[in-house]
């Protein structure tokens, strides 16, 4: 019998797993299977067995494989982008820093694996056909965007850029991002990543420079400074 100091009978201990945290375990399971198998060889079965629970569970909590794959997508992405978010927002570096350590976070080892670049590979290839996936596809790339935009927003507010519009600045740099990310996952011997951070450093340069006259926002004169114009009469 298991007695307590006292000589009384213990009281059995129970794990309660709440439903949010079976969900937590099945999206990690599906995570690894589709490292592991890919799409085709990942399997409600295959998943089940992953994260010990029948598949009547599975069922309980989605309604499809495509719904779990979805909420896979969604967990992955908001993993990834949770370091690169505490760069982005970190108040006790300057605006121009704080892009530079989002750009370091961004090309970090674990963004650059290729086990995790091959689930992108399965969640992009079905985001045309599920609409699950095209909704978390959005939702996921809207989070990213802003973060960008907000990061970019700062520098222009700080003096460090002239004015310029911040959504298409934040689509062109997440598009720039992107395409580096893309190239380092096939292939590691083209460039590395300090050279992609590089790369980013003098996009953020040249907007600050205002070298990217698509992007910048012509600055209407104060009614000042036209009453002042129109005083003095032209340079003549």
């Amino acid at each position: 019998m298991n007695l307590a100091p006292t000589g009384k009978p213990r009281a059995p201990k129970f794990h309660r797993e709440t439903p949010a945290v079976r969900r937590e375990a099945l999206v990690e399971a599906t995570l690894r299977s589709l490292k592991e198998f890919g799409h085709e060889g990942t399997s409600i079965r295959r998943i089940a067995k992953a994260a010990d629970v029948s598949i009547g569970l599975i069922n309980h909590h989605f309604q499809s494989k495509s719904e779990l794959i979805a909420a896979a997508y969604e967990n992955l992405a908001e993993s990834l982008q949770q370091s690169m978010r505490k760069q982005a927002e970190d108040a006790a570096l300057p605006p121009r820093e704080r892009l530079s350590a989002f750009f370091r976070a961004s090309f970090a080892p674990e963004i650059l694996d290729p086990t995790v670049f091959s689930v992108w590979l399965v969640f992009w290839s079905m985001v045309i056909h599920s609409a699950e996936m095209q909704a978390v596809h959005d939702r996921t790339y809207r989070r990213y965007r802003a973060m960008l935009e907000s990061a970019l927003t700062a520098l222009a507010a700080g003096g460090f850029a002239p004015p310029f519009a911040p959504r298409r600045a934040a689509i062109a740099l997440s598009a720039l991002l992107d395409g580096l990310w893309v190239e380092l996952c096939l292939s590691a011997s083209t460039f590395t990543a300090p050279e992609a951070i590089a790369i980013c450093e003098d996009w953020v340069h040249a907007l600050c420079a205002g070298s990217m006259p698509a992007l910048l926002i012509a600055v209407q004169p104060s009614p000042a400074q036209r009453d002042g114009e129109g005083a003095g009469g032209g340079r003549g």
